[in-house]
C-alpha cells in the first residue's frame, strides 16, 4: 500500500512536469533557451573532463559535441522565439488519462497491493515498457489519422518520436505540423533537428534539409542552425567564399563568450586561403 502511494505521487509529479506546457502558456522564450543553454554547455563540459580522463574515446567524444553543439545552434543563443500554441487541455486530459491508467494498469499486474514483492525477474521488463509507450504512440498516430488537421498534435507525435529515437518518423509529423502552420519557425526547426540527428560529420546534407534550411534563413537570416549548415554545404562543395560569409555572419550573431565560437573559428580556419 505505501507503494501505491508512491506511485500516485510519482504519477502526479511526472504529470505536472509533462503536461504542464499543455495546460499553461509556455515560459518566456529567452529564460527558456538561456535554461537549455546551461544545459547543453554543462554537458559540453562534462565530456571534455570525461576524454580527459579517458573515460570516453576521442572520437566518441567529438561525435556527443558536435551533436550538443547542433542543439546549442538551434536554440538560438537564448534568442527570441515564435509565440507558443495556445493551451491545449482536452489533449492534456487524455494524455493524463492514458499515462495513469497506463502506470496504474502496470502497478496492479506487478505489484498487486498487499502482496510480498516479485522477484526482480518477474517483474516488466524494459521491453514491455518500451512496448506501453509505443501503444500510446501509436494510440495518438491514430487520432491524428482521423483528425488530421490538429498542428499541435502533430508537433506532439514528433516529440514523442524524437524521444524513442525514431528520427525519421519525427520529421515527418512535424513536416505535417510546418504544412499546417507554415509561419512557426519552431517547427521547421525541429523538423531540421530531427533529419540532422545522428547524421555522420561528413555526411552531405540531403536535398530535403537543405531546402528546409534555406526556408527558415529566409525568414530568419540570423538562425545559426542554418548559417552553420548552409555554410557547411557551401564549404563542402567548394563554395568557400560563401562557407565563409555564412560563418562571419554567425560569429557576429554568437555573444563573445560562448564557447561553440571555437567551432565555427576553426571551422573557418580550415577553409582560409581556399577558393
Amino acid at each position: 500500500m505505501i507503494f501505491a502511494l508512491i506511485a500516485a505521487c510519482a504519477t502526479a509529479a511526472v504529470l505536472a512536469v509533462v503536461l504542464s506546457p499543455l495546460l499553461t502558456e509556455a515560459r518566456p522564450a529567452r529564460i527558456r533557451a538561456r535554461s537549455d543553454l546551461a544545459i547543453y554547455r554543462g554537458r559540453l563540459a562534462e565530456i571534455e573532463r570525461d576524454a580527459a580522463r579517458g573515460l570516453v574515446a576521442p572520437g566518441d567524444a567529438s561525435a556527443a559535441q558536435l551533436e550538443i553543439e547542433r542543439h546549442i545552434l538551434a536554440s538560438g543563443f537564448a534568442g527570441d522565439a515564435p509565440t507558443p500554441s495556445p493551451p491545449r487541455r482536452r489533449l492534456a486530459a487524455l494524455l493524463a488519462l492514458g499515462v495513469a491508467a497506463g502506470a496504474f494498469g502496470l502497478y496492479f499486474q506487478s505489484g498487486l497491493p498487499g502482496l510480498p514483492e516479485q522477484p526482480f525477474a518477474g517483474r516488466i521488463p524494459e521491453a514491455a515498457q518500451h512496448e506501453s509507450a509505443q501503444s500510446t504512440i501509436d494510440g495518438l498516430a491514430a487520432r491524428l489519422q482521423a483528425n488530421p488537421e490538429d498542428a499541435d498534435g502533430w508537433v506532439m507525435l514528433g516529440r514523442a518520436y524524437a524521444a524513442m529515437g525514431d528520427d525519421g518518423k519525427a520529421a515527418d509529423a512535424y513536416e505535417h505540423a510546418r504544412n499546417l502552420r507554415p509561419g512557426d519557425e519552431s517547427i521547421a526547426l525541429a523538423e531540421a533537428e530531427a533529419l540532422l540527428s545522428g547524421r555522420l560529420p561528413d555526411e552531405t546534407l540531403s536535398d530535403r534539409v537543405l531546402a528546409l534550411l534555406k526556408s527558415i534563413q529566409l525568414a530568419d537570416p540570423d538562425q545559426p542552425l542554418a548559417l552553420w549548415y548552409l555554410g557547411y554545404d557551401a564549404a563542402q562543395h567548394g563554395r568557400f567564399d560563401e562557407a565563409r560569409q555564412d560563418w562571419n555572419h554567425l560569429l557576429r550573431e554568437m555573444p563573445e563568450d560562448a564557447p561553440e565560437r571555437k567551432t565555427v573559428e576553426d571551422a573557418l580556419a580550415t577553409i582560409a586561403g581556399k577558393r
